[in-house]
């Protein structure tokens, strides 16, 4: 089956005034993953992004699929447990969710030897299996270096993984736009009306639906306030920066887990294919907008990580990215502030907040069923969502452009094939392939009947 630039027109072209049972507003992964469950259920889905899909947090994050050994210090344990869960069911079934040993650095800034030789072996066993830590002294010899501890947690490409989910969404007769902004709401009788805008190739359409999950991330104020002419209390927006650095004077065998030194934060290193990603910070921010790396962050993270290898410098970084979490609660701490996910409920308007990857599918699965009771349908949830979809990888480049709606060089780069996040040169040097493909791809119109 296709899904690209020509079913997005066809798509289109017999939108307006479409009655749907959902519409879904934001293409990240938890809007995908509700996408994916209505359309297994026969649902009438149709979910809509203002930009490409997962260009928004879902495609900058930390790309780690993980339970959280801070929420674990925290004492959160049953979350910990259920995001343990999912990663081993990730790691299972999707083979672009691929375990990874991370070394937990013990010294100056860390936490004890003893904390973390009990953490992690109950860490491990909260994900199911008796493994106890073994410390060494080697792999590292920066001052106040002291030893490591191994355990596995996954990484992913978080981007991918929504694609996934939104093409799987579309094998069971979903319908997902990328490009088609949700830019105000009118009540028609029992059904909504939503305005939609083509921010791609022009055009407006009308469609009617009976309600409106508002997963927009760091935006879903904007869709509740024109919606209730209100906000959300307590929404609070996180932002979290990484930079990408050059990965030839690293040599590193696992990730790295480590506490800064500057703040005692707990910080990553990720070695993805050519480059070894840093981050990541975590403060709050007024704005979805704010989304660039500023100075203080970077030079916070640089900081932070020649405490550990002293020769970096800044002509080791070739990039940065920040994503915006959307988060739900009190508190004068971006950290203290839950990570578990809320739904409030406003007329026929869902909107939900906080949702990590590694959650989406038991998030999904909860937001799913009070979708069914609000439309008085009784929703399978059991074992979903479910991926459908597995891209060809003979040939990359055209299951992006064929199967999964890569519409521009960027969503290519950055969010169906990961170029930006894994290559020294961020995909420079494909770009000219791409448009002479893109170009190539959409030429075919005139030979379509």
């Amino acid at each position: 089956m296709e899904f690209s630039y020509f079913t997005r027109k066809s798509d289109l072209s017999g939108l307006e005034g479409r009655e749907f049972d959902v519409l879904v507003v934001g293409g990240g992964i938890v809007g995908a993953g509700i996408a994916n469950i209505l359309a297994a259920n026969n649902l009438k889905v149709i979910l809509v992004d203002k930009g490409d899909f997962a260009s928004g947090t879902s495609s900058n994050s930390s790309k780690l699929i993980h339970g959280g050994l801070r929420y674990l210090a925290q004492g959160h344990f049953i979350l910990t447990r259920q995001l343990l869960k999912e990663r081993n069911y990730l790691m299972e079934h999707l083979d672009f969710v691929k375990g990874m040993n991370f070394d937990v650095l013990i010294d100056d800034s860390s936490w004890s030897k003893t904390s973390i030789y009990f953490g992690l072996i109950l860490y491990n066993l909260l994900g199911g299996k008796l493994a106890l830590p073994h410390f060494r002294k080697d792999g590292y010899s920066y001052d106040g270096f002291r030893g490591r501890f191994t355990y596995e947690d996954a990484s992913t490409d978080d981007a991918v993984l929504v694609i996934h989910n939104i093409v799987s969404s579309v094998l069971q007769g979903g319908t997902a736009i990328n490009y088609l902004e949700a830019t105000s709401f009118e009540k028609k009788d029992d059904l909504i009306e939503t305005t939609l805008v083509d921010g791609f190739e022009n055009g407006t359409y009308k469609v009617k639906s009976r309600m409106i999950v508002n997963a927009a991330g760091p935006w879903v104020n904007s869709s509740y306030s024109q919606y209730t002419s209100k906000k959300i209390d307590n929404f609070r927006l996180s932002k979290g920066s990484h930079l990408i650095l050059k990965g030839d004077k690293f040599n590193m065998d696992h990730a790295a887990a480590f506490r800064s030194h500057i703040d005692r934060r707990q910080m990553f290193i990720i070695p993805k294919g050519e480059v070894v990603i840093v981050g990541t910070t975590d403060r709050f921010v007024d704005s979805p907008s704010s989304s660039q790396m500023d100075e203080d962050e970077k030079k916070y993270i640089l900081d932070s990580l020649r405490k550990i290898y002293p020769s970096i410098d800044e002509s080791d970084v070739i990039g940065s990215y920040s994503g915006i979490r959307p988060l739900y609660g009190s508190g004068d701490d971006p950290g203290s502030v839950t990570r578990n996910f809320h739904i409030d409920m406003t007329d026929k308007m869902l909107t939900v907040m906080g949702v990590k990857i590694t959650d989406y599918r038991r998030a999904s699965r909860s937001i799913s069923k009070h979708i069914g009771f609000i439309l008085k349908r009784r929703l399978n949830t059991e074992g979903l969502p479910k991926i459908l979809y597995r891209r060809d990888e003979t040939d990359p480049l055209d299951s992006a452009l064929r199967k999964e709606c890569a519409l521009t060089v960027d969503d290519v780069i950055r969010r169906r094939l990961g170029y930006y996040y894994s290559t020294v040169d961020q995909g420079k040097s494909r770009i000219e392939t791409i448009e002479r493909r893109i170009s190539d791809f959409k030429a075919q119109e005139r030979k379509r009947p």
